[in-house]
């Protein structure tokens, strides 16, 4: 063997590998986002509307009112509240054809749909949906679109226009009620809608 191959050795192994021939590491995964669960723990109590007539003759809308408690009765504000009407008539709908829109509760835990019409004779169903958080819940509301109310119907529904708004005491509640944004399974894009506060609307849309 020759004398000088140890010392070849020895200078080679010295020498620090190039950065270049250096192995990337391995990409690391990104973990995903634990989200909370869901708690059906809202309760919706519809203050008016269900079951009420809607007159297309003179385009009178009834009220469409829900409040909001929690686990504990108790009113919740700032819940996001969407309204959803079906898409086949008999139906109603928000301005520009909306299908569904959302309003935000107030201190008394009161959301009033505003600025809707109805269209086509028959009776439907409109889909309530409270969501505050991970907090959610649901109802559905019954609605009668006639041709024109009759002496009958009003006899039936007396309580539509005067014992109602005054036992559920929603009148000042309702005045503070703002849409905030429209949720639609129609077109595409979000449109911000702002309801001027007052005694809710009774009536087709403007």
């Amino acid at each position: 063997m020759h004398s000088w191959l140890p010392q070849v050795l020895i200078v080679l192994l010295a020498i620090p590998p190039r950065l270049g021939a250096q192995q990337p590491a391995p990409p690391q995964e990104a973990k995903p986002t634990a989200s909370l669960p869901t708690v059906q723990s809202l309760r919706i109590i519809p203050l008016a509307g269900d079951g009420e007539f809607n007159d297309l003759g003179k385009s009178i809308m009834a009220p469409l009112v829900v409040q909001v408690l929690d686990q504990n009765a108790r009113p919740v504000e700032g819940a996001d509240v969407v309204f959803r009407f079906p898409l086949m008539s008999p139906t109603a709908t928000f301005p520009n054809q909306r299908n569904s829109l959302t309003f935000r509760t107030n201190a008394d835990g009161q959301a009033a749909a505003l600025g809707w019409a109805a269209t086509g004779v028959g009776t439907f169903r409109v889909q309530v949906t409270a969501s505050r958080g991970s907090e959610q819940g649901q109802i559905s509301v019954t609605m009668t679109n006639v041709a024109q109310i009759t002496d009958q119907a009003k006899r039936k529904k007396k309580h539509w226009w005067s014992t109602k708004w005054g036992k559920i005491g929603i009148i000042a509640g309702a005045a503070a009620v703002v849409a905030v944004v429209v949720v639609t399974t129609r077109g595409s894009g979000t449109t911000t809608i702002t309801a001027v506060p007052g005694f809710p609307t009774i009536g087709g849309a403007q």
